[in-house]
C-alpha cells in the first residue's frame, strides 16, 4: 500500500510539472497568436507613402509567404549587417510591417530582386541545383508565384533588369557562353511578357551589362534605354528603330528612372572622384539638354536614379563607401557591391538646390534599396517606426508547436498513468 501511495504521489508531482509545461506553451502559443494578429495590422500611415526610415527586421519576422499578407510594398531592402545573405525585407506601402524574403542567391533590391512598379510583386533570379535558370516572380496580395523561363535556351544565368510601366513585360538578361569552354559570355537581352511568358529579344551584347543600371523605360512604355559598357542604345519597342550613342568616360545611365518623365531627355550619372551629379542628354543626339542644374551628391561610391516626384526633384539613391579610398575604383559594378558600401540613403535632388535633401534613412547594414514607382510618383513621405528588436511572431508561434508537440502526448499519457496509479 505505501510502495502504491509513493507511486502516485510520485505520478502526481510529475503530471503537476507537465501541466505547468502544458500552461507555458499555452501562453507561448497565445503569445505568438497575438504577435502573429499584431503583426498582420496596419499601424497607420498614408498608402503609397515612402517611410522617411527603414530599419531591418527581428528574428522571426513574418515571410511573404505566410498568412496576413501587405499586398503591396513601397520599399524592398537588402544587405542586413554584411556580405549579401540572399534574403530581402518589404517594407508596407502605407504601415510598418516588415516581410521577409529568403532568395537563395545573392539579392541585392533594385539589381537581382526587383519591386512592381506597383509594389505588389517581386521579380528575382532563381537558379536550381541541376543547374535550370530562370526569374521568379512572387505576389506580395495572393502570396502565388509565377516561373519565368530563360529567355534564352542556351543560358546558364537568368537575371531581371527592369520592369515596365506597366508592370506587364520584364526585361531579362542571359548569360550564354560564346566558347564550348565557357571562357567567354554574351548577354541576351530580352522583352518577356509576364501573362503568357512569350519572349521578344532585343539584344546581344557583351557580358558588361551592371544590374541596376542598364535598363530604363520611358514613362509611355515606347521606348526604352539599354547601356552595354560605353555604348547606350534607345530603342523603339513600337516600330523596332533604334540608334546607339557613344557615351565618354565617367558617365552611365542613371537608372530605372533615367528618363524624364515627359520623355525629352535621359539622365546619365556623371562621376568625378567620389562625387556624382545627373546629366540629362538629348536621347536622339546625345548632347547635353537644356534645363535647372541638380545638386551634387558629393562623398559617395555611387547614386542610382530610381524616379522623379511631383516637384520635379529626382530621387536616387546614394551609397555610402565602407571605407575610404573608392576613388581609384571604376567599375561601377565594384562601387556597388555589398563589401564596398557602408549604408545607403535615399535623397531627393531638386532644380536649383544647393544641397540633396535626405528623404529616407535607413539602420546600419542595408546595403541596396529598390522603391516601387507608385511610391515615388505620390511625392508622399510619411514618418515611420523601425521595428522592434524583440524577436518575430514567426520565433514565438513556432517555439509554441514545437513545445506543444512534445508536452501534450506526453501530459495525455502521464495522465493516464495518474489515473491509473489511484485505482
Amino acid at each position: 500500500m505505501a510502495r502504491r501511495r509513493l507511486m502516485h504521489s510520485t505520478t502526481a508531482t510529475i503530471v503537476r510539472r507537465w501541466r505547468w509545461a502544458a500552461t507555458t506553451t499555452a501562453v507561448l502559443l497565445l503569445i505568438g497568436g497575438s504577435v502573429l494578429l499584431a503583426g498582420s495590422r496596419p499601424v497607420g500611415g498614408t498608402a503609397d507613402a515612402l517611410p522617411d526610415r527603414v530599419g531591418t527586421p527581428p528574428w522571426g519576422a513574418l515571410r511573404i509567404t505566410d498568412p496576413f499578407p501587405i499586398g503591396a510594398a513601397a520599399v524592398a531592402v537588402s544587405g542586413f549587417g554584411g556580405d549579401d545573405t540572399g534574403a530581402v525585407a518589404v517594407v508596407d506601402a502605407g504601415a510598418d510591417r516588415y516581410r521577409v524574403h529568403r532568395v537563395g542567391v545573392d539579392a541585392p533590391a533594385g539589381e537581382v530582386v526587383l519591386l512592381s512598379p506597383d509594389g505588389t510583386r517581386l521579380a528575382h533570379q532563381w537558379d536550381s541545383a541541376q543547374g535550370g535558370t530562370g526569374v521568379r516572380i512572387r505576389h506580395l496580395g495572393d502570396r502565388t508565384v509565377a516561373a519565368l523561363g530563360p529567355g534564352d535556351a542556351a543560358s546558364v544565368l537568368t537575371r531581371p533588369l527592369a520592369w515596365s510601366p506597366s508592370g506587364d513585360q520584364l526585361v531579362v538578361v542571359d548569360s550564354v557562353p560564346r566558347t564550348s569552354d565557357r571562357s567567354a559570355y554574351a548577354a541576351v537581352v530580352s522583352l518577356v511578357d509576364v501573362a503568357d511568358g512569350s519572349v521578344r529579344k532585343l539584344a546581344t551584347v557583351d557580358d558588361t551589362l551592371v544590374a541596376g543600371y542598364a535598363v530604363a523605360f520611358a514613362a509611355d512604355g515606347r521606348r526604352l534605354a539599354l547601356q552595354s559598357g560605353s555604348r547606350l542604345t534607345i530603342m523603339d519597342l513600337g516600330s523596332g528603330r533604334r540608334h546607339t550613342l557613344d557615351l565618354p568616360p565617367g558617365r552611365t545611365l542613371a537608372g530605372k528612372g533615367a528618363w524624364q518623365p515627359d520623355g525629352q531627355a535621359v539622365a546619365l550619372a556623371e562621376r568625378d572622384g567620389d562625387d556624382w551629379r545627373l546629366v540629362a542628354v538629348d536621347p536622339v543626339t546625345g548632347a547635353d539638354a537644356p534645363g535647372p542644374r541638380l545638386p551634387t551628391v558629393a562623398d559617395v561610391t555611387a547614386v542610382r536614379l530610381l524616379g522623379w516626384r511631383p516637384d520635379g526633384s529626382a530621387l536616387v539613391v546614394a551609397y555610402q563607401p565602407a571605407s575610404a579610398g573608392m576613388s581609384g575604383v571604376w567599375a561601377l559594378s565594384q562601387r556597388i557591391h555589398a563589401g564596398h558600401v557602408g549604408g545607403v540613403q535615399l535623397v531627393s535632388l531638386a532644380p536649383g538646390a544647393d544641397a540633396p535633401t535626405v528623404r529616407m534613412t535607413f539602420a546600419d547594414g542595408v546595403r541596396a534599396v529598390d522603391v516601387a514607382d507608385r511610391a515615388v510618383a505620390t511625392g508622399t513621405v510619411r514618418p515611420a517606426q523601425v521595428p522592434s528588436r524583440w524577436p518575430g511572431p514567426r520565433l514565438w508561434l513556432w517555439l509554441a508547436v514545437g513545445l506543444a508537440v512534445v508536452v501534450v502526448p506526453v501530459t495525455v499519457r502521464l495522465r493516464r498513468r495518474y489515473r491509473a496509479a489511484g485505482d
